[in-house]
């Protein structure tokens, strides 16, 4: 299965977007190759797909450091709204951190220019941050405990 968390394999899926062979056609599409980007620490693709003024909240140095110490494990999508301009998309992306379950909880806009969809800013909203213990059960889903599985 692709990072997204779609039913296709990753090569039919995002792959293809990150790898420059097709185009996201909405803001929902470019949201989770982006997701599965970080995931796959694909730092040219973030940046490729940042507006100007995302950019200049997301320095690629910030991005590739963010990326390589996070261990992504579940995309959520809680709402969009594909019909507004700048189109929006609410999501919780949750990650791995120094044996913690971190949530990142945005809202994001997404703008287009000459045709490509781009990242353009995002509002962040509380998300709770959970210390795991070496038996609770691998946040990955493997159904593995934590300590045969993701713990650092």
């Amino acid at each position: 299965m692709c990072y997204c968390g779609s039913e296709k394999q990753y090569v039919d899926c995002c792959g293809s977007f990150i790898d420059g062979s097709e185009l996201p056609g909405d803001a929902l599409t470019l949201m989770k190759s982006r997701y599965s980007a970080f995931c796959t620490q694909a730092i040219g693709y973030l940046v490729a797909t940042c507006s100007v003024t995302a950019l200049k909240n997301n320095q690629a140095e910030d991005v590739a450091e963010f990326a390589e110490a996070a261990k992504f494990t579940k995309l959520e999508i809680i709402d969009t709204d594909l019909s507004a301009y700048p189109a929006e998309v609410e999501f919780k992306a949750y990650y791995l951190f120094a044996n913690s379950l971190c949530c990142i909880h945005e809202r994001s806009t997404f703008i287009q220019q000459d045709g490509h969809w781009l990242y353009d800013a995002g509002t962040l909203m509380p998300a709770p941050e959970r210390k795991l213990s070496r038996n609770d059960a691998c946040p990955c889903g493997s159904e593995k405990k934590f300590k045969k599985c993701c713990s650092s």
